[in-house]
């Protein structure tokens, strides 16, 4: 074989391993935005601290997430409320005071809207981990294709002096 065949052969090779390892890099910043904005919306909300360490690449992920989670969590703590209003006229027939109802009211709608925050950041952090799941998969693979390719290209490079050792004109 002629060695500019070796020659161009390393040269497709080194062009594939400059293409996957900036998927990797790629890879690499995606995680690690995706581990960021993880780590920001773990306890279930976001605070200001969070929203100003927010990767870029997440912002609007998390203000979605942080619009999603309250509008779910009051819906779902509206109509819990309603389920148990029954149960809760009975329970404040006992509380002649108006505002110790109104207090036991708004305490019993703010843990209904706290546990249902908890579920959604659960559910969250769910998507989140299969995510991750997903990238480390693929940056798994992309560097055994790169082992891969690295050892093809030495291989290619002991044929290409091979080649050229035939090739040479001898006087």
């Amino acid at each position: 074989m002629s060695p500019l065949i070796f020659a161009y052969r390393k040269l497709q090779l080194i062009h594939q391993r400059n293409d996957l390892q900036y998927r990797l890099m790629e890879l690499t910043k995606k995680l690690s935005d995706l581990q960021q904005y993880s780590a920001n919306v773990a306890d279930g909300s976001v605070s200001m601290s969070d929203m100003m360490n927010t990767p870029g690449s997440m912002f609007g992920r998390q203000m979605m997430y942080m619009q999603y989670a309250h509008n779910g969590a009051l819906m779902s703590a509206n109509q819990n409320m309603a389920m148990m209003q029954p149960v809760m006229a009975m329970q404040m027939q006992q509380m002649p005071n108006p505002q110790y109802q109104a207090m036991y009211q708004q305490w019993i709608f703010k843990s209904l809207y706290n546990q249902a925050r908890e579920n959604i950041g659960k559910q969250e952090s769910k998507l989140l981990n299969e995510q991750e799941k997903q990238i480390q998969a693929e940056k798994a693979k992309i560097e055994t294709q790169l082992k891969m390719i690295e050892q093809e290209y030495e291989s290619v490079k002991q044929g290409e002096q091979e080649a050229i050792k035939l090739f040479k004109p001898e006087y």
